[in-house]
Protein backbone atom coordinates (compact mmCIF):
# COMPACT_ATOMS: atom_id res chain seq x y z
CA UNK A 1 0.00 0.00 0.00
CA UNK A 2 1.33 3.29 -0.97
CA UNK A 3 1.05 6.46 1.01
CA UNK A 4 2.02 10.28 0.62
CA UNK A 5 5.12 11.50 0.97
CA UNK A 6 3.38 14.31 3.44
CA UNK A 7 1.67 11.48 5.14
CA UNK A 8 4.27 9.02 5.80
CA UNK A 9 6.24 12.22 7.46
CA UNK A 10 3.48 13.18 9.81
CA UNK A 11 3.02 10.04 10.92
CA UNK A 12 6.49 9.78 12.07
CA UNK A 13 6.57 12.76 13.72
CA UNK A 14 3.20 11.64 15.13
CA UNK A 15 3.82 8.32 16.05
CA UNK A 16 7.82 7.88 15.68
CA UNK A 17 9.64 5.40 12.99
CA UNK A 18 7.50 2.42 14.32
CA UNK A 19 6.46 1.23 10.56
CA UNK A 20 2.89 -0.50 11.55
CA UNK A 21 2.22 2.21 13.75
CA UNK A 22 2.93 4.98 11.53
CA UNK A 23 0.35 2.63 9.06
CA UNK A 24 -1.85 2.74 11.47
CA UNK A 25 -1.88 6.31 11.94
CA UNK A 26 -1.97 7.00 7.95
CA UNK A 27 -4.98 4.91 7.73
CA UNK A 28 -7.14 6.23 10.25
CA UNK A 29 -5.77 9.96 9.17
CA UNK A 30 -6.65 8.76 5.64
CA UNK A 31 -10.35 7.58 6.70
CA UNK A 32 -11.43 10.29 9.00
CA UNK A 33 -10.28 12.78 6.24
CA UNK A 34 -12.37 11.24 3.62
CA UNK A 35 -15.14 10.81 6.43
CA UNK A 36 -15.29 14.82 6.86
CA UNK A 37 -14.86 15.83 3.02
CA UNK A 38 -18.00 13.16 2.66
CA UNK A 39 -19.47 15.19 5.13
CA UNK A 40 -18.53 18.32 4.06
CA UNK A 41 -19.96 17.30 0.34
CA UNK A 42 -23.52 16.29 2.06
CA UNK A 43 -23.88 19.53 3.74
CA UNK A 44 -23.27 21.46 0.28
CA UNK A 45 -25.42 19.04 -1.42
CA UNK A 46 -27.85 19.70 1.55
CA UNK A 47 -27.37 23.57 1.36
CA UNK A 48 -28.30 23.39 -2.63
CA UNK A 49 -31.33 21.31 -2.12
CA UNK A 50 -32.30 23.69 0.31
CA UNK A 51 -31.85 26.81 -1.86
CA UNK A 52 -34.04 24.75 -4.99
CA UNK A 53 -36.44 24.17 -2.63
CA UNK A 54 -36.76 27.98 -1.73
CA UNK A 55 -36.29 29.26 -4.90
CA UNK A 56 -39.87 26.51 -6.14
CA UNK A 57 -41.49 27.78 -3.36
CA UNK A 58 -41.19 31.55 -3.64
CA UNK A 59 -41.68 30.89 -7.42
CA UNK A 60 -45.11 28.86 -6.77
CA UNK A 61 -45.78 31.82 -4.71
CA UNK A 62 -45.18 34.19 -7.24
CA UNK A 63 -47.40 32.85 -9.92
CA UNK A 64 -49.91 32.32 -6.93
CA UNK A 65 -50.38 36.47 -6.28
CA UNK A 66 -50.08 36.86 -10.19
CA UNK A 67 -53.14 34.77 -11.03
CA UNK A 68 -55.60 33.94 -8.22
CA UNK A 69 -58.98 35.49 -9.14
CA UNK A 70 -59.44 35.72 -5.25
CA UNK A 71 -56.53 38.53 -4.85
CA UNK A 72 -57.04 39.55 -0.83
CA UNK A 73 -57.62 35.97 0.11
CA UNK A 74 -53.87 35.93 0.03
CA UNK A 75 -53.95 38.37 2.79
CA UNK A 76 -56.09 37.32 5.00
CA UNK A 77 -58.22 39.62 8.04
CA UNK A 78 -59.07 38.53 11.54
CA UNK A 79 -62.21 37.25 10.26
CA UNK A 80 -60.62 35.03 6.86
CA UNK A 81 -58.27 33.35 9.06
CA UNK A 82 -60.29 31.14 10.42
CA UNK A 83 -61.70 30.13 6.87
CA UNK A 84 -58.58 29.79 5.75
CA UNK A 85 -57.50 27.55 8.75
CA UNK A 86 -60.63 25.20 8.38
CA UNK A 87 -59.76 24.83 4.09
CA UNK A 88 -55.59 23.98 5.17
CA UNK A 89 -56.33 20.30 4.16
CA UNK A 90 -56.79 21.07 0.93
CA UNK A 91 -53.58 23.55 0.50
CA UNK A 92 -49.77 22.08 -0.28
CA UNK A 93 -47.79 22.41 2.66
CA UNK A 94 -45.72 24.66 0.58
CA UNK A 95 -47.63 27.29 -0.01
CA UNK A 96 -48.70 27.46 4.20
CA UNK A 97 -46.97 30.32 5.09
CA UNK A 98 -48.29 32.33 1.51
CA UNK A 99 -52.34 31.43 2.91
CA UNK A 100 -51.53 32.49 6.36
CA UNK A 101 -49.43 35.60 6.78
CA UNK A 102 -49.90 38.24 9.32
CA UNK A 103 -53.63 39.76 9.41
CA UNK A 104 -54.04 42.41 7.59
CA UNK A 105 -54.74 45.56 8.84
CA UNK A 106 -55.11 47.82 5.68
CA UNK A 107 -58.19 45.17 4.42
CA UNK A 108 -59.00 44.88 8.43
CA UNK A 109 -63.05 45.56 9.74
CA UNK A 110 -60.50 48.36 11.64
CA UNK A 111 -59.90 50.13 7.96
CA UNK A 112 -62.45 53.21 7.20
CA UNK A 113 -61.12 52.43 3.80
CA UNK A 114 -64.21 50.26 2.73
CA UNK A 115 -64.14 51.60 -1.00
CA UNK A 116 -60.16 50.50 -1.53
CA UNK A 117 -61.28 46.83 0.27
CA UNK A 118 -63.83 46.41 -2.87
CA UNK A 119 -61.51 47.70 -5.13
CA UNK A 120 -58.74 44.85 -4.19
CA UNK A 121 -61.27 42.41 -4.22
CA UNK A 122 -61.72 43.10 -8.11
CA UNK A 123 -58.13 42.93 -8.70
CA UNK A 124 -58.54 39.09 -9.21
CA UNK A 125 -59.98 40.53 -12.59
CA UNK A 126 -56.89 42.61 -13.62
CA UNK A 127 -53.49 40.98 -15.60
CA UNK A 128 -51.02 38.64 -14.11
CA UNK A 129 -49.32 41.10 -15.74
CA UNK A 130 -50.06 44.58 -14.83
CA UNK A 131 -48.48 47.08 -12.89
CA UNK A 132 -51.36 47.50 -10.99
CA UNK A 133 -51.23 43.83 -9.38
CA UNK A 134 -47.42 43.86 -8.83
CA UNK A 135 -47.15 46.94 -6.71
CA UNK A 136 -50.75 46.04 -4.47
CA UNK A 137 -49.06 42.36 -4.04
CA UNK A 138 -45.49 44.30 -2.93
CA UNK A 139 -47.69 46.38 -1.23
CA UNK A 140 -49.97 44.35 0.94
CA UNK A 141 -46.22 41.97 1.29
CA UNK A 142 -45.12 44.63 2.60
CA UNK A 143 -47.18 45.11 5.25
CA UNK A 144 -47.59 42.09 6.25
CA UNK A 145 -43.46 41.78 6.86
CA UNK A 146 -44.35 45.27 9.11
CA UNK A 147 -46.57 43.10 10.87
CA UNK A 148 -44.51 40.32 11.48
CA UNK A 149 -41.83 42.86 13.05
CA UNK A 150 -43.39 45.22 14.82
CA UNK A 151 -47.11 43.98 15.85
CA UNK A 152 -49.80 46.38 17.02
CA UNK A 153 -47.25 48.93 16.41
CA UNK A 154 -47.40 48.65 12.48
CA UNK A 155 -50.74 49.11 13.04
CA UNK A 156 -51.92 52.89 12.97
CA UNK A 157 -49.56 53.83 10.23
CA UNK A 158 -50.97 50.69 7.82
CA UNK A 159 -54.92 52.39 8.72
CA UNK A 160 -53.27 55.71 7.95
CA UNK A 161 -51.90 54.44 4.32
CA UNK A 162 -55.05 52.65 3.58
CA UNK A 163 -56.70 56.11 4.13
CA UNK A 164 -54.63 58.04 2.09
CA UNK A 165 -55.26 54.91 -0.63
CA UNK A 166 -58.76 55.73 -0.54
CA UNK A 167 -58.21 58.89 -0.83
CA UNK A 168 -56.47 59.00 -4.06
CA UNK A 169 -58.79 56.40 -5.65
CA UNK A 170 -61.59 58.84 -5.67
CA UNK A 171 -64.47 57.37 -8.17
CA UNK A 172 -62.81 56.31 -11.27
CA UNK A 173 -62.75 52.40 -12.37
CA UNK A 174 -59.66 51.36 -11.67
CA UNK A 175 -59.67 48.24 -13.43
CA UNK A 176 -60.78 49.74 -16.67
CA UNK A 177 -58.12 52.69 -15.70
CA UNK A 178 -55.03 51.86 -13.35
CA UNK A 179 -54.77 48.63 -14.93
CA UNK A 180 -53.52 50.17 -18.49
CA UNK A 181 -50.38 51.84 -16.35
CA UNK A 182 -47.14 50.52 -16.85
CA UNK A 183 -43.98 51.01 -14.37
CA UNK A 184 -42.73 53.81 -16.08
CA UNK A 185 -45.72 55.83 -15.87
CA UNK A 186 -46.15 55.50 -12.32
CA UNK A 187 -42.86 56.95 -12.38
CA UNK A 188 -44.74 60.14 -13.63
CA UNK A 189 -47.11 62.17 -11.88
CA UNK A 190 -48.25 63.28 -15.80
CA UNK A 191 -48.68 60.45 -17.46
CA UNK A 192 -50.01 58.48 -14.38
CA UNK A 193 -53.35 58.70 -12.59
CA UNK A 194 -53.54 59.68 -8.68
CA UNK A 195 -54.07 56.32 -7.39
CA UNK A 196 -51.49 54.64 -8.80
CA UNK A 197 -49.05 57.19 -8.16
CA UNK A 198 -50.00 57.07 -4.60
CA UNK A 199 -49.55 53.00 -4.46
CA UNK A 200 -46.01 53.98 -6.13
CA UNK A 201 -45.11 56.19 -3.39
CA UNK A 202 -46.62 54.45 -0.69
CA UNK A 203 -44.80 51.25 -1.57
CA UNK A 204 -40.99 53.39 -1.95
CA UNK A 205 -41.91 55.35 1.61
CA UNK A 206 -43.02 51.73 3.49
CA UNK A 207 -39.95 50.14 1.68
CA UNK A 208 -37.44 52.41 3.13
CA UNK A 209 -39.17 52.60 6.37
CA UNK A 210 -38.55 48.87 6.81
CA UNK A 211 -35.41 48.13 5.35
CA UNK A 212 -33.27 51.38 5.19
CA UNK A 213 -34.84 53.05 8.85
CA UNK A 214 -33.46 56.54 8.29
CA UNK A 215 -34.92 57.11 11.72
CA UNK A 216 -36.29 54.81 14.30
CA UNK A 217 -37.05 54.77 18.29
CA UNK A 218 -36.17 51.59 20.23
CA UNK A 219 -36.09 49.82 17.13
CA UNK A 220 -39.28 50.76 15.66
CA UNK A 221 -39.49 52.91 12.36
CA UNK A 222 -40.31 56.33 13.91
CA UNK A 223 -43.01 56.88 11.15
CA UNK A 224 -44.96 54.18 12.80
CA UNK A 225 -45.03 55.08 15.93
CA UNK A 226 -46.03 58.80 15.32
CA UNK A 227 -49.27 57.72 13.07
CA UNK A 228 -50.30 55.84 16.84
CA UNK A 229 -51.95 59.21 19.22
CA UNK A 230 -50.74 56.63 22.15
CA UNK A 231 -47.63 56.43 21.13
CA UNK A 232 -47.42 60.81 21.44
CA UNK A 233 -44.62 61.40 23.89
CA UNK A 234 -40.92 63.24 24.31
CA UNK A 235 -38.26 61.19 22.55
CA UNK A 236 -36.02 63.95 24.58
CA UNK A 237 -37.74 62.34 28.03
CA UNK A 238 -38.42 58.71 27.75
CA UNK A 239 -34.82 57.42 27.93
CA UNK A 240 -34.76 55.88 24.66
CA UNK A 241 -32.11 57.23 21.55
CA UNK A 242 -33.58 57.93 18.17
CA UNK A 243 -31.18 57.07 15.78
CA UNK A 244 -30.99 58.84 12.42
CA UNK A 245 -29.40 58.60 9.09
CA UNK A 246 -27.10 61.37 8.73
CA UNK A 247 -25.46 59.92 5.15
Amino acid sequence: MGFAKEDAEASVKHVGDDPEQCMVWIVSTLEERQFTEQLNQASIQSEQSKRDEEKRVKKQERETLAHAKAFTSLFPTVSMQLHVVTSIATVTLTLFTLLLPPQSFMLGSDSSASRLRQTLDSIGQVDAKSYLREILTKLLKLEGQAIHWYKQAAKSYMLELAARLESALGSHDVVSCCACVSANDARSSETCCAFVRALFEEERTLTKALFEMPSNHGGVPLVFLQSDETMQFSLEDDGFEVLEDVS
